[in-house]
């Protein structure tokens, strides 16, 4: 089994990737419109299933959650300067935070 991946996210080395911001929504109407697709399966197998979904709809929602908190205190660093440009915070990063 091989242990390299893909990057999914955008960053530096990945300029094209997704953005977490706009995947984490993208997930979510993905799952909820699956949920949708067995809501008349009144199978034990489906009801177990919707319940499973509905738990990672909502920790979703909480990732979503952290991720505009973090968006919100790298705004408050400075303009993102996109993939390409330098880190806000971490190596690389122009000025130590305040």
């Amino acid at each position: 089994m091989s242990t390299a991946t893909t990057p999914v996210l955008m960053s530096k080395d990945n300029p094209t990737g997704w953005k977490l911001e706009e995947l984490l929504p993208q997930l979510h109407q993905e799952i909820a419109d699956k949920n949708a697709r067995i809501a008349d399966d009144r199978s034990a197998t489906a009801i177990l299933v919707r319940a499973n979904n509905i738990r990672i709809l909502d920790l979703i929602l909480s990732a979503e959650e952290l991720q505009r908190d973090t968006l919100a205190r790298l705004a408050a660093l400075r303009p993102d300067p996109g993939p390409g440009g330098p880190p806000r915070i971490g190596a690389g990063a122009n000025a130590p935070e305040a």
